[in-house]
Formats: C-alpha cells, structure tokens, sequence
C-alpha cells in the first residue's frame, strides 16, 4: 500500500444468521448482484431451493457466482408427507467447491457461501474453501442458520461478525470506507476535456457532465503539489476520477470532481430544492459537520461541528458523541476530501442523514451506505462556471451557471 491511494481497512468475516427452515440465498444472491451490477469482483456460491406445486422440496441448486453455471447438489425423495430424504451428489458438491477456490486464487472483492451447515461442520463440504478465503483476507460472507452460530463461532475463534438476514446489514458490514471505490467503479472511460483548480473549488468538464469540488486550504496538512498539473484535460474521467483515494487533499479534490463530472451529468433527472432546507422542516435538533451560512434561520436547535470551531461550535473529536444519538446529521460533502466521511458514517447509528454541497456526488449508489439525501449541484453553463471558478469564485459565483437539486432515497 501506498502512501497514495489507501486500502480499506480489512472486514472481518461475516455470518449472515437466518432461523432454521429459512434461506438466505436469494437475499445474498441479490447483494450478489448489487455488487456486480457496480462492478465489483464477486465469487462463491449460494443455493436454491426449487419445490414443487404444493411446496414440497424437490432439489437444491448450487449457482457460481462468477460464472453463473447451476449445479444440481441434491435431490428429494421418499414420502413428500413426511421429512423426505435428501440424496447429496458428492461429486456435484466437489465441483461446486472450485468456485469459491477460483474466488480465493483470483483474489475477489468479496466471497459469499451459503452455508456453514452440518457437513462443513463436521470438516466436509466447503470447510477447507472457507477457512482458505477467511486466511487471505478477502471479506466473507457465509450462511449460518440460528442453531449452528455457537459451531460458527469455535470455527472462526469468536472473529466473526454475526448479522441479521438483512439486506441493510449487509451493506453496514460491507462498510462506508468502500464507497470511495464503488463511485470509481462506475466511471466510464469519456474523456475530461478541461480541469479548472481555483481558490474555492476544483472544476472538471466531461462529456455528459460538469463535476466540482471544493478546493482544500493551501494550508491544510498533507497537501502538496500536483506534478502532473499540465496534463490533467485530456485523460479519462476514470483515471482522473482515481484520484479521489488520495491523501493529498488537493489530488483527492480532482478525483471528487472528476466522479461528479461523470455522476452530476447535464441531464440528470432530480427534484430541485436545497438539502439545508429540506431538514429544515423537520423538529427537533440537528448536527451539521461543516459551516454553512444561514443556518441560524433555518434550524432552531443546531449543533455543528468544524475543524476550527467558532463560538458555540464543537470541535471534529465531539462527532463521536453527537453522531450516536443525532436524529438528523447534515455532512459537507467535502468530508469525501479529507476522508473523514466513513468515520462519520460509521459513527452515526440512526436517523436521517444528509449530504450538502457543489462537491456532492449525485448518485444512487451512495443511499446503501447510509446516505438518505444527496444535495447538490448540477453546471447547465460549462463557460460561466469555469470562469467563476478560475476568478475565485464561491458558491453564490457558481449558482448563476447551475442547478441546485436533491436526490433521496426510496
């Protein structure tokens, strides 16, 4: 690892517990396919259950998740009224095992297995294919039904993390230090035909789409210079996009820009509104990670928290205590810069959560890892825009040549 571009940090093992008679395999096949969908390598196994007209097991299906091939693993049979036997193809099952052997050789983004289930417990099945992925590191997630979690638990010496069948908990698991990469993942391969840096915010200009984020101070800790600043226009948008893994807070404000070149396109389709507002409505107290202007009239109990607190602020070692039981959290959208952002998310337990800002990346994807509402805005004049921000320009140079909108959460 470089100093550079940051690695997540390492997820311990997950067990997705489900109460007996149950499956998870659709819920796990489905944030499978949330993964993939994204761009994420994903590798294992899971299993369906097909039964007949009036519900009776007839076989289970084993399905790779990189390849998508079906394996019959087991038949049904005997008297339907009663248990019926279950006839396990040994040599279907071997087979089965190379798809999470593929996953672990390939080194996958992320392994999922169902399940830990009496032959696994006893040493057999996919014993050996989960321990090998859980001793390289790669995140896993494995099946276990309620009465097997105490099993589960001496097999992975209590390291595991134990989650309900939820598709919101998964994601919890997956965890908000990923997200950085999930935006890059979705960024083509267009082209940025110009980057603008200026006093307050950084300007890139893709082909669908004008992306901007705030420009860290001079000053801040870990900036330096950026030695390739005359050939930035002209690379792609997922190259420049990259970036934003940075520790160099400058190099990390063009990656943001970049995603929201891609993200924040001319014509994206999102209710108009500023997010500031839309909290407003709400009662009760709210905590705001950054200085806005005119919060005083918007909210009558605030609470926020700055870097540098002014009179009747909090320092950024207080959103430990405030996040937890904040039913209301508004985050700049230049927490992405300094990579504070995934402490702030893991920090907050519950309520509804914001993110404001031009730096604000208008995307879909970012709902998942617990952001509810994304507020934003999206450049309508490329000219106007650039030459504000070339002339140093702030937010009140930027809103003549843009739109400012939200986009929530279903």
């Amino acid at each position: 690892m470089t100093r550079s571009h940051p690695s997540p940090p390492r997820l311990r093992p997950a067990a997705l517990v489900y109460a007996l008679g149950g499956s998870p395999g659709a819920l796990l096949a489905r944030f499978a396919r949330d993964l993939q969908g994204r761009g994420w390598r994903v590798g294992g196994l899971v299993q369906e259950i097909h039964r007949d007209a009036e519900g009776y097991k007839q076989e289970i299906v084993g399905v790779e998740l990189d390849t998508g091939r079906r394996l019959r693993l087991a038949k049904y049979r005997g008297d339907r009224r009663v248990e019926a036997e279950c006839g396990f193809d040994d040599a279907a099952l071997a087979e089965a095992t190379g798809a999470v052997r593929r996953a672990v050789a390939e080194k996958a983004d992320i392994i999922l297995i169902e399940k830990f289930s009496r032959r696994e417990r006893e040493g057999q099945g996919l014993f050996d294919e989960i321990l090998s992925a859980m001793a390289e590191g790669i995140p896993t997630v494995t099946a276990v039904a309620g009465s097997a979690v105490e099993d589960w638990t001496r097999f992975t010496g209590g390291l595991s993390v134990l989650l309900p069948p939820e598709l919101p908990a998964l994601w919890r698991w997956w965890g908000p230090h990923r997200l950085y990469q999930d935006l890059v993942l979705g960024v083509g391969e267009g082209t940025a035909h110009r980057v603008v840096i200026g006093f307050n915010f950084v300007l890139v200009e893709g082909p669908e789409g004008c992306g901007l984020a705030q420009t860290p101070s001079r000053g801040a800790a870990g900036c330096r210079d950026i030695p390739d600043a005359d050939r930035l226009a002209g690379r792609s948008l997922a190259e420049l996009a990259r970036r934003v893994h940075s520790w160099n807070p400058v190099e990390a404000a063009i990656g943001l820009a970049a995603l929201n070149a891609h993200y924040n396109r001319f014509d994206l389709e999102a209710d108009p509104g500023n997010g500031l507002d839309a909290f407003a409505r709400e009662p009760g107290p709210v905590t705001v990670i950054g200085r806005f202007p005119g919060l005083a009239k918007r909210f009558a109990d605030v609470r926020v928290i700055e870097r540098e607190p002014g009179e009747d602020e909090f320092p950024a070692t207080a959103a430990d205590w405030l996040l937890p039981e904040s039913e209301r959290t508004v985050v700049t959208a230049s927490a992405m810069i300094d990579h504070s952002l995934p402490g702030l998310l893991a920090a907050r337990r519950e309520g509804d959560l914001a993110m404001v800002g031009p730096s604000t990346p208008l995307t879909p994807r970012l709902h998942d890892y617990g952001i509810d509402l994304l507020a934003g805005m999206i450049v309508e004049d490329v000219e106007g825009a650039a030459r504000a921000v070339a002339e140093g320009g702030a937010v009140g140079g930027l809103k003549p040549h843009a739109r400012m909108v939200t986009l929530t959460a279903v």
